[in-house]
């Protein structure tokens, strides 16, 4: 079978009961932390909640599937294109590692509005997301970091595959027409990142245009539209065309090994700071050289240079280009500045929502830093497996080195159930109130038999009180 076909036929027919109970309850947790950051994405004070709100607006009416942090419901597709968009807004959305799928913006909008709309449970919505998750995280394996090197964002360009996958599932489609919606989805791939260089907000929309992409495909493929089954091998499809010339070997095996048995979903990092993944470990870097500093009686306005060692392409990403990068402009070109985010990490301690705030752009103390921060390549890095960090402080005649191998939220620097209601507080504080825990938590605790407008209930009256107030 072709890999579309293979895929058809495991979210088709897998059985429920086959996926183990810590994949079930790992996808549970990443629905929760999707809401979250969608609403983090939805607070007023942001770029994204700004303009969301504008299109809640226009865009609300009839029943539907929610609009996360508005008072407002839209069609079910529209409703994944919001919410994923949302998500993908403030860089804290899931990504798992060497794949670089972002399913969390992807797979789940989409999957919890059609859930939603459809008045399905929670089980059949986590049966749904455990299957997109597998098939867009094993696409991702096919190319690696090739995508990223010619400039594209894997969101949107194999999000919309995991999405007809998880829809198909959701909807009772047939293998071969979850096929069909896949080599329809070819037909919508798409996702640049030069907003990554301008600061531009165009590439939220990534996530939720992978989320909607791959809604219409399954729809359209249900009523009777065809794709092409090989719309993955085939000399004009999907990966021939966005990477001719290939470098290399195209690892379509991978996609498709141990598929049912082997399970990437639980791999699938948190991400907890609102910044580009590569900027991770290069904050927990700086925490740590801070720590130094208050035992060698060393201050942050002692910094003579600093030195950073990280992998292409993630270095020209997020050092290019360079004026740009030096002093970002815009939130979203602050989030994608290695050299604004250590500064920023160095100066206040820690990196948080309200470091990239707009009045925080021109923060003296913090753009005086940047100035004195380079970037080289590791030669060493395993990216894109891990996104690990280098750094050297020169700072009081005193040389500080830190090499963090692993990004926080990895496999190997997971971060707690703990850690992941603390990163919900943090987002939806504004929403919620006191309240943002005890939300997560209930959403947590609810049973899969109930439907997920059930578990959603717990959201809805707080956005109607905020509205009305």
């Amino acid at each position: 079978m072709t890999l579309s076909q293979t895929f058809g036929e495991f979210a088709a027919n897998f059985p429920s009961s086959d996926m183990p109970p810590e994949v079930r309850e790992a996808a549970r947790w990443h629905m929760i932390d999707a809401i979250g950051v969608s609403l983090a994405g939805a607070n007023p004070k942001e770029e994204s909640g700004a303009a969301f709100g504008r299109l809640a607006a226009q865009w609300s009416g009839g029943k539907g599937a929610s609009l996360f942090g508005f008072d407002g419901r839209a069609r079910a597709e529209l409703a994944a294109l919001v919410n994923g968009s949302l998500a993908q807004a403030l860089e804290m959305d899931d990504k798992h590692g060497s794949s670089l799928a972002r399913p969390g913006s992807t797979v789940v909008p989409a999957v919890l509005a059609a859930a939603e709309a459809e008045g399905l449970s929670l089980a059949e919505a986590i049966d749904a997301a455990v299957v997109g998750y597998e098939v867009m995280i094993r696409l991702g394996f096919v190319a690696g970091d090739r995508f990223l090197e010619r400039g594209y964002h894997t969101s949107s360009l194999i999000g919309s595959f995991g999405v007809a996958a998880a829809i198909g599932r959701l909807r009772g489609a047939t293998p071969g027409q979850i096929a069909d919606a896949m080599g329809i989805a070819g037909t919508f791939a798409s996702g640049i990142q030069e907003s990554t260089r301008t600061g531009s907000t165009s590439k939220i929309l990534h996530g939720g245009w992978g989320a909607h992409a791959g809604m219409l495909a399954i729809d359209l493929a249900m009523a009777g539209i065809t794709g092409p089954d090989t719309v993955f091998e085939g000399k004009f499809g999907f990966f021939e065309t966005h990477l001719t010339p290939i470098s290399g070997q195209l690892d379509f095996a991978r996609a498709a090994e141990g598929l049912g048995t082997r399970w990437y979903l639980p791999e699938t990092a948190y991400k907890p700071y609102p910044c580009c993944q590569l900027l991770h470990a290069f904050i927990e870097a700086s925490k740590q050289v801070l720590a130094d500093f208050a035992r060698d009686g060393v201050t942050v306005a002692d910094i003579e240079s600093v030195h950073c060692q990280l992998a292409e392409p993630g270095l020209t990403l997020v050092t290019e280009p360079r004026d740009r990068k030096k002093a970002p402009k815009t939130p979203h070109e602050g989030r994608f500045s290695l050299f604004f985010g250590v500064a920023a990490a160095l100066v206040d301690g820690d990196v948080g929502l309200e470091t990239f705030l707009p009045e925080r752009l021109d923060d003296n103390r913090i753009l005086t830093l940047a100035q004195k921060i380079e970037a080289s390549v590791d030669p060493e890095s395993d990216y894109p497996a891990h996104c690990p960090a280098r750094l050297t402080v020169q700072a009081g005649g005193r040389s500080y080195f830190k090499h963090v191998p692993y990004h926080p939220g990895s496999p190997e620097a997971a971060l707690s159930r703990a850690d992941v209601l603390a990163k919900f507080e943090r987002n939806t504080r504004w929403h919620f109130g006191d309240g943002a825990v005890s939300v997560a938590q209930a959403m947590g605790e609810a049973p899969e038999t109930e439907s997920l407008s059930d578990m959603l209930r717990h959201i809805r009256p707080l956005e109607t009180l905020r509205q009305a107030s």
